[in-house]
């Protein structure tokens, strides 16, 4: 598969049998929401509207706006109510793709809870936000890498040209975990190629 960002916390993966989008940019989001094509789509909020066209002509989008447990294209996906209680302001979502779980924890701004760790247990790579100012910041996303321990870890929701909300840059977050990782535009991860001991920091543009 191939995982690009697409800002704040939207992600792209295209695995070989879909295109993946979760909590793509809204039309109310600060970023100028592109069109972009996907067969599924977990919105990153419930109430988000979202400029996206089918990947193919004639089939539907299988679109993912509460929490819950679905299936698609062979993609099997588990979401989390953000917060637990009360009105959602996010989705946490694992979501298992060519052998490979993906956990996406689009809008968190705080620590997980006991029952959230026991599920994102066996993540192998966590796409988390690190850039603080309403999501959480270097450290407690460091803290939440360290409690989860997967194989690789992507940081999302970090200072980008566009955004008027003041976000830390991604090098903050790569200075408090001691990597040095070069930037890139999207990454190809399979699963025989899943580090076996060091974890691997992957800093996406």
């Amino acid at each position: 598969m191939f995982i690009e960002l697409l800002g704040l916390s939207g992600a792209k993966i295209q695995s070989n049998d879909a295109t993946i989008l979760l909590a793509p940019p809204s039309e109310q989001s600060e970023l100028k929401a592109s069109r972009f094509k996907a067969d599924v789509v977990v919105l990153g909020n419930p109430k988000d509207e979202v400029n996206i066209a089918p990947n193919q002509e004639n089939e539907a989008i299988f679109t993912i706006a509460s929490p819950g447990e679905y299936e698609s294209r062979g993609v099997f996906f588990y979401c989390l109510a953000n917060p637990a209680q009360g009105e959602t302001v996010s989705l946490l979502t694992s979501a298992t793709i060519e052998g490979v779980v993906v956990t996406h924890l689009g809008g968190l701004n705080r620590a997980l809870t006991a029952t959230e760790l026991e599920l994102f247990d066996g993540t192998d790579v966590l796409i988390l936000p690190a850039g603080g100012n309403g999501v959480l910041g270097p450290k407690e996303a460091s803290d939440i890498i360290n409690q989860l321990e997967p194989r690789v870890v992507i940081p999302m929701h970090t200072a980008r040209p566009g955004l008027k909300t003041k976000y830390r840059d991604v090098a903050d977050f790569l200075k408090e975990i001691g990597s040095k990782a070069a930037p890139q535009e999207k990454v190809k991860i399979t699963k025989k190629d899943l580090p076996q001991e060091d974890m691997q920091i992957i800093n996406l543009l």
